[in-house]
């Protein structure tokens, strides 16, 4: 199953994280990370890069990446052309005027294959843009054999920018959560006979559906990137990350613990967090639409 996981360690190479208690429930370590620094420099144009540089990968499975790359060739003789092509056939996937949206579902999609060694079973982006198909569900559905369990991983993408705030963020983020898990069986049902499912993982999904599949385990997976307005302090790498994960930690600590009463215990047990601060992410987001949104 893992030569079905996309390259993700040039893009983590430019991400910080932790994995530890939160001081949230469900009470487990989870993910905090930052965009990553080298000394007093902050990433932030190379973590861009290198995330663009999985669009291909999120809208595209290798082998129809492949047929739509040789395809081109055979007709232009020109690879150079023929990469350009299946970029700027990626590129045209994505909606102008969604930034936020986009831009986390593609981290995610990322984020899930590299700390969770889960494959996507969904292109979702190309549901979004396919006329006639509704944008339903959870924004990231993956799988993964673990011994005898067969893993579904559900993901859910919230990013808001600076008039919105962390805990807005986290809340929404439990809600979508909760509903796209039960609303898993009829997105399932929209999707299954149509050119949306990895064709390597199809049967696998049949057989969820007829109930023929064992050992069954669900896992959900919350992102939270948000507009960070604590300033960041520190005169060297590591004192910089510190300060970051000092940040994560007291956010998610001071989150009102009442929102969580209204989730079913056992599957709250479930809920795994990746946190994700960013300074000036109105200015970030401009420039990731900049850079997939002009084809």
């Amino acid at each position: 199953m893992d030569k079905y996981l996309t390259n993700t360690k040039k893009l983590v190479n430019h991400i910080y994280w932790f994995y530890e208690d939160l001081e949230t429930f469900p009470q487990k370590d989870h993910y905090g990370l930052s965009i990553n620094f080298t000394d007093l420099k902050e990433r932030k144009d190379d973590f861009l890069s290198e995330l663009i540089n999985t669009v291909v990968s999120w809208v595209y499975n290798n082998t129809k990446a492949k047929d739509l790359l040789d395809k081109r060739f055979e007709e232009t003789g020109d690879y150079g052309n023929a990469m350009n092509f299946v970029t700027n056939q990626a590129y045209k996937k994505f909606r102008k005027g969604y930034p936020q949206g986009q831009f986390g579902e593609l981290l995610l999609f990322n984020l899930i294959q590299h700390y969770y060694k889960a494959v996507p079973l969904l292109r979702k982006q190309n549901i979004t843009t396919s006329t006639g198909h509704e944008r339903f569900g959870a924004d990231a559905i993956h799988y993964k054999k673990e011994g005898s369990q067969n893993i579904f991983l559900l993901g859910e993408s919230k990013c808001y920018k600076s008039k919105y705030g962390f805990n807005s963020a986290f809340e929404t983020s439990l809600n979508s959560i909760v509903s796209s898990f039960n609303s898993l069986d009829k997105e399932i049902d929209l999707y299954l006979y149509d050119d949306f499912l990895d064709p390597h993982l199809e049967e696998i999904v049949k057989a969820y559906k007829d109930n023929k599949l064992t050992d069954v385990k669900f896992e959900l997976v919350c992102m939270v990137a948000y507009n960070e307005t604590n300033k960041i302090s520190g005169n060297n790498e590591n004192s910089i990350k510190e300060k970051i994960k000092e940040i994560i930690k007291e956010r998610c600590k001071n989150f009102d613990k009442g929102k969580f009463d209204e989730i079913n215990e056992a599957l709250l047990t479930r809920i795994n967090y990746i946190i994700f601060p960013i300074w000036e992410l109105d200015l970030f987001l401009e420039e990731f639409q900049s850079k997939v949104g002009s084809v």
